[in-house]
């Protein structure tokens, strides 16, 4: 349910041409192009210090007002520059947490405090994050794969169900692959607490995604769940909140009573979501400074590997831009956990590709099949290329298809992901189905996805809305999944999509080790340059703490 067109709204321009009497040469049609294009690449404004020169005189066209004049792009008193639906959603966003942050949850009992002591009083990371987030309306809790953030989650759960046992709690995340793994990780952390059967059955085990919970109203922009008709949960937890854009993120929020509790979990390292917006990394920009609400809380302790662990130097190295630590790390011999190779040709990606995936064509059942695929995942900035996604993938496909001896679009063993939401099927752009036959005994090929139960369903081929194979996907579709093993595939020309963030996000999908294929120029490159940051939603909160 996207919010920006794939194309430029020839109809948008007209309107203002015919109705408001604007020449088609109007340097403000230029401004509306300009936000366009922001949008598209993801930021929901402009600032006027983003303007070329020329530009700056279409400030004061009648199509551009105060937020006051009601006029098709608001410029504010800052210099922030939105199309009106987006300062919208930043202004009620920001209304909407400043509210929260200002209200305190119920000071917790001695028995709740003393458990999360139990539990995290040696780890001073995770014990200041669970106290803050069962002492506040609202809390944002920021750390890489590893630190612990779900077992922090568990035990503050834990807590706030001794004082509150009737609490209800709902879990969500922006995807279906990020709702199932967090379904999958509370479950498994669980067995850490020693809780009884009774405490145990009040936990929420099952994560929707946030589509699914809001209740979308296609083909509209639009939601069931919305502030007039409103969530029925005392606690929502948002797992992988910096993967939410800025309207889905304003509507999540505007759909929550004022009086319950928020908890937003994500990575300030990680990536801007596809969609416009920043809100996450806003969020915590705002509350990481001085005197603000204390309610951020950074977890910085990576609890899955020790520091002399390559992935976790790699990933350390490249969060901080430090150049030099990673150069040294891609110097080294070959570790257990880490291995480069500069040769970034095809024939190579081929041959680790191919490896990679053994154990998924050997796979008789979906369990079988899950299981293996979650071992190995080829990882790549862009989708075209000599070494895009789509290349690697048309390798990949075309080698398994001889091996099947089958002329057909699917056979057994091919991954597949989905790319369209279809709410009949319960199937959403990103999901990961696997093609297998429907029994040792019923050759029969279908699409075997994961369930809620933790167990899997199968769907026709014929029915599945559009998907492609996915032996190799995108770093920005990888976010909210884990892998024991990543290739990740750099091309040998340098890209504007390349950033410290992309490759961070790459190099922490892995468990177990990361493979780094391209060169290592290229790869340097890509470590010193950052991801700028929009502070337009930090205007607004400003703007709204004073207005109070």
């Amino acid at each position: 349910m996207k919010e920006v067109s794939t194309l430029f709204p020839k109809q948008m321009m007209d309107f203002f041409i015919r109705r408001m009497q604007i020449s088609p040469n109007d340097q403000s049609l230029t401004l509306i192009t300009k936000l366009y294009e922001a949008l598209r690449s993801g930021r929901a404004s402009l600032n006027t210090k983003d303007l070329d020169e020329n530009l700056l005189p279409s400030l004061e066209s009648e199509l551009v007002g105060r937020p006051i004049l009601k006029r098709p792009i608001v410029l504010t008193e800052q210099g922030d520059l939105y199309f009106r639906r987006y300062y919208q959603y930043e202004l009620s966003l920001a209304q909407n947490l400043w509210l929260k942050s200002n209200l305190k949850g119920p000071v917790p009992s001695k028995m709740a405090l003393g458990l999360i002591e139990q539990h995290l009083g040696s780890s001073p990371d995770q014990l200041d994050a669970a106290i803050k987030s069962i002492s506040h309306k609202i809390a944002l809790i920021t750390g890489g794969p590893g630190t612990g953030k779900t077992f922090m989650v568990i035990t503050m759960l834990a807590a706030l169900l001794i004082d509150f046992p009737d609490l209800k709690i709902c879990l969500c995340a922006p995807t279906g692959k990020a709702a199932h793994r967090l379904s999958e990780s509370i479950i498994e952390n669980l067995k850490l607490l020693n809780l009884s059967s009774e405490q145990l059955s009040a936990f929420p085990k099952e994560a929707s995604t946030i589509h699914r919970l809001l209740r979308p109203l296609p083909p509209s922009i639009h939601f069931r769940r919305n502030e007039k008709t409103q969530l029925e949960f005392d606690l929502l937890i948002v797992d992988e909140a910096s993967m939410v854009d800025l309207p889905l993120m304003a509507k999540l929020v505007q759909a929550l009573p004022e009086t319950s509790r928020l908890l937003l979990i994500g990575d300030i390292d990680q990536l801007a979501p596809v969609e416009a917006g920043t809100p996450y990394h806003s969020i915590a920009n705002y509350f990481s400074e001085a005197g603000r609400t204390d309610i951020l809380s950074s977890l910085k302790i990576n609890r899955r590997f020790g520091n002399d662990s390559s992935i976790q130097r790699l990933c350390r190295g490249i969060s901080s831009g430090n150049v030099e630590e990673v150069d040294h790390l891609l110097k080294e011999p070959t570790k257990e956990d880490f291995e480069y190779i500069s040769d970034s040709k095809i024939l190579e990606a081929k041959v680790r590709l191919l490896d990679g995936y053994k154990d998924l064509t050997n796979a008789k059942t979906p369990k079988e099949a899950h299981e293996a695929f979650s071992k190995f995942q080829v990882l790549c900035p862009t989708h075209e290329g000599e070494l895009g996604e789509f290349a690697l993938n048309k390798l990949a496909f075309s080698f398994y298809q001889t091996e099947n001896e089958s002329g057909s679009s699917i056979y057994s063993g091919l991954p597949i992901i989905v790319e369209k939401n279809d709410y009949s099927l319960g199937l959403f752009n990103g999901d990961i189905g696997i093609i297998l036959p429907q029994s040792t005994h019923n050759s029969q090929l279908l699409a075997w996805f994961p369930d809620k139960k933790n167990g899997y369903r199968s769907i026709s081929p014929s029915r599945l809305p559009p998907h492609r194979p996915a032996y190799a996907i995108t770093i920005h579709r990888s976010q909210g999944s884990e892998y024991d093993k990543v290739m990740i595939v750099i091309p040998s020309i340098e890209s504007e999509i390349l950033s410290r963030n992309l490759l961070y996000v790459a190099s922490s999908r892995a468990k177990e080790k990361v493979i780094l294929l391209g060169e290592r120029s290229i790869i340097l490159k890509c470590i010193q340059k950052g991801t700028k940051q929009s502070n337009s939603l930090g205007n607004r909160l400003n703007e709204v703490q004073t207005s109070k």
